[in-house]
C-alpha cells in the first residue's frame, strides 16, 4: 500500500489535502522539468505556423430618417413646390451584411482583382492563396446566365479566403466588425477596404439602382426637351420678324400654331425639370449612408501564431502527460505490494 493512503472499511481509498500536498511535493520536479520541456517543444514548433496578419474596420450602418421626416430633404421640396411623396424603398437591414461578404459573387469578385502585397507588387488571390490555380476568367464571373465551374484548385482557394474574411454585427449598437487575416500585412489591410468598397456599392445599388435608371432617364428626356423647347421659340422668333406687318388670318393662324407649338415644349420643359429634380431628391434621400467609424489599417504585429499560447498548452499538456505516468505507475507499484 502506497504510503499517506487509507482506506475505508467499505474498500474505497480516500485521499486528504494534505496527502494532494505530499504528492506534489514529491513529484514537483518531474512534473515542472516536463512542462517546461513541453513548453520549449511547442514554442520551436510556433515558429513553423506561418504568420497571418489581421486588419480590422468597424462602419456604422444608417439610412435616412425618410422623406416624410421633419428636416427632411421633402421640406425643402415642398418648398420649391415639388412633392417627393412616401419613401416606400426597401432596404438591406444591417444584420444581413454579414452574408453579403460570404456570398459567393463578392468572393469570385476578391479572388480575382489584383490587390497590393508589402513588397509593392499587385497579386490576385486565387493564385496567392492556392500556387496550383489558375486565375479566374471572365466567363467564370458571370452571374446572370452563365454557370459558375470552378477547378478543384480554384473552389479550394475559395474557401480558403471564406475562411479568411469574416464580419459580425453588434445588435446593440449596430455596429458592422470586418476582419481579414492574410499572410501579408497590406494585402489584409487591402481586402478589408476592398470589402468595405464592396458592401457600400452593393446596398447603394440594391437600394437606389432604379431610381438611379431613373434619374438618368429623365435627364435625357430633359436635354432633349430643352433642344425643342429652344428650337420652337427660334422659329417662333423668325416668323414673326419676317411678317411684323401682316395682317392676314393665315398669318395670325401660322403664328398662333408656331406659338402654341412653343408653349407646350415650354410646359413639358418644366415639368420634366420639375420630376427630374423630385427624382434627384428621392434618390439622394433613399440612398444608404454607411459611415466608417475605423477604417482599415496595415497591422504591424502578427495575430497568429501566439508563440506563448503555444508554450502555454504544450507545457500544460507535458505537465498532464507527467502526471498520469506518475499516477499509472504508483498504480502498478500498489498493485505489486
Amino acid at each position: 500500500m502506497p504510503e499517506n493512503l487509507s482506506v475505508s472499511p467499505s474498500g474505497i481509498v480516500e485521499v486528504s489535502l494534505a496527502d494532494i500536498f505530499s504528492f506534489f511535493k514529491r513529484y514537483w520536479l518531474i512534473l515542472f522539468l516536463a512542462g517546461l520541456l513541453s513548453g520549449g517543444i511547442g514554442y520551436g514548433l510556433s515558429w513553423m505556423v506561418p504568420l497571418e496578419f489581421e486588419s480590422t474596420a468597424k462602419i456604422l450602418p444608417e439610412y435616412g430618417t425618410g422623406l416624410g421626416g421633419a428636416g427632411g430633404l421633402s421640406d425643402l421640396a415642398s418648398l420649391a413646390g415639388i412633392s417627393l411623396g412616401k419613401n416606400n424603398s426597401e432596404a438591406i437591414r444591417p444584420d444581413l451584411y454579414p452574408s453579403i461578404l460570404a456570398s459567393m459573387p463578392f468572393l469570385l469578385e476578391l479572388l480575382s482583382t489584383p490587390l497590393p502585397t508589402s513588397d509593392g507588387k499587385k497579386v490576385d488571390l486565387v493564385t496567392y492563396l492556392d500556387k496550383k490555380a489558375k486565375p479566374l476568367t471572365p466567363i467564370q464571373l458571370a452571374q446572370s446566365d452563365t454557370l459558375i465551374i470552378l477547378s478543384t484548385d480554384q473552389e479550394r482557394a475559395l474557401k480558403n479566403v471564406r475562411s479568411r474574411v469574416s464580419a459580425g454585427i453588434d445588435k446593440m449598437s449596430g455596429v458592422l466588425t470586418v476582419e481579414v487575416k492574410m499572410p501579408d500585412p497590406t494585402l489584409a489591410a487591402a481586402c478589408a477596404t476592398f470589402s468595405l468598397n464592396y458592401l457600400k456599392d452593393f446596398v447603394t445599388e440594391y437600394r437606389g439602382g432604379k431610381k438611379t435608371e431613373k434619374v438618368a432617364f429623365l435627364r435625357q428626356q430633359m436635354a432633349e426637351a430643352k433642344e425643342k423647347y429652344r428650337r420652337a421659340e427660334v422659329v417662333l422668333n423668325a416668323y414673326r420678324d419676317r411678317n411684323r406687318n401682316a395682317y392676314t388670318n393665315v398669318a395670325k393662324i401660322e403664328e398662333q400654331r408656331l406659338q402654341n407649338d412653343y408653349l407646350q415644349a415650354q410646359t413639358l420643359y418644366g415639368e420634366l425639370s420639375r420630376q427630374l429634380e423630385a427624382a434627384r431628391l428621392q434618390a439622394l434621400e433613399d440612398s444608404p449612408v454607411i459611415k466608417v467609424l475605423e477604417p482599415p489599417m496595415v497591422p504591424n504585429w502578427k495575430s497568429t501564431p501566439k508563440r506563448s499560447l503555444y508554450a502555454l498548452g504544450f507545457a500544460v499538456f507535458g505537465g498532464l502527460v507527467a502526471l498520469l505516468f506518475i499516477l499509472f505507475q504508483r498504480e502498478k507499484i500498489h498493485r505489486r505490494l
